[in-house]
């Protein structure tokens, strides 16, 4: 049991004081019974003392009550409930300057990138988003955050420029990776878009992929081509499937702005939150201390109007 408010606990100590200060005597009353037969000081006995010290126990008793029942006692009760959990995405998009190529039904293959995943953002509402870009080198550009809109507007934003040219894939998947370690969602998820091969140096895709594979992370890769460039797109494909395939992914190829509307949407109906159940410990008020008091409250006024009472 705890209280809501302890300091009125405080207010005990005075009770000494005050059950000196009204404790009974001998001579200080009458007791009476009925009317014929009453004990009077200097006469009194041990039987008449007690019914005189009674009251003022009764009084001291309800005081005590009345305070614990002022401090708000509470019983801490667990309580189970069923709450939707969210996923962890990391959306991880390729800015190189190849993005800006428009081919992509005559848009740039970035606008439509732009598009669709920003669409993806705004109807995933139960879940920990992080926004990361890659190009020569790859960057956080929203940690993890279960504001959706907010992801929405910074990928409606991005732009080349905000990063030296490149396609550094391997530090997507590797800042994502760091990114989501410090979700709470789960399934945990990278999905990458990219129009090109990696091409930087150091640790391969690959390599990055065991790692998200071993910290139970899938990535979903997404390649954006134009339907000219086959041989970019075979090369993307082998290294793109790979890595999708050792973290438990999928690789998609997108040619139109539809196709990859209709990837990031299949992506979602995979990508499906489960129920969790969330233990609370919620605080429930306890009213024996105030109910028992208004019962002796009751006891003493009884007393007072029956043969024992009191005549001050």
């Amino acid at each position: 049991m705890q209280f809501a408010r302890p300091e009125l606990l405080l207010l005990l100590l005075l009770l000494p004081l005050w059950a000196i200060a009204v404790w009974p005597r001998l001579g200080r009353g009458v007791l009476y019974s009925g009317g014929d037969s009453s004990w009077l000081h200097p006469y009194a006995t041990r039987r008449s003392m007690i019914f005189l010290v009674l009251p003022t126990v009764l009084g001291a008793v309800t005081m005590s009550l009345l305070i614990v029942a002022l401090a708000g006692p509470e019983r801490l009760e667990i309580v189970e409930r069923t709450a939707r959990r969210g996923a962890g995405i990391a959306l991880a998009i390729d800015l190189s300057t190849s993005m800006l190529a428009e081919d992509i039904e005559g848009r740039s293959r970035l606008e439509v990138a732009r598009e669709a995943a920003s669409l993806f953002a705004e109807r995933r509402v139960d879940d920990q988003l992080a926004l990361v870009v890659f190009a020569g080198h790859a960057m956080t550009r929203i940690p993890p955050t279960y504001d959706e809109r907010l992801i929405a507007a910074a990928i409606e934003s991005l732009d080349p420029d905000m990063i030296r040219n490149g396609t550094d894939i391997t530090g997507g998947i590797l800042t994502s990776l760091d990114q989501l370690l410090e979700s709470e969602g789960d399934p945990r998820v990278i999905v990458l878009l990219t129009d090109g091969a990696h091409n930087a140096l150091g640790v391969s895709p690959l390599a990055a992929a065991r790692a998200a594979a071993a910290t139970g992370v899938r990535i979903h890769s997404i390649s954006i081509v134009s339907p000219n460039e086959a041989l970019l797109a075979e090369e993307a494909e082998t290294m793109l499937s790979q890595v999708s395939e050792l973290s438990g992914g999928q690789y998609f190829q997108a040619r139109s702005a539809a196709q990859l509307n209709a990837i990031y949407l299949r992506i979602g109906r995979m990508e499906v939150a489960g129920d969790r159940v969330i233990e609370e410990t919620v605080p429930r008020p306890e009213n024996w201390p105030l109910a028992s008091a208004l019962v002796l409250m009751g006891l003493g006024g009884i007393l007072r109007g029956t043969r024992w009472g009191i005549v001050p």
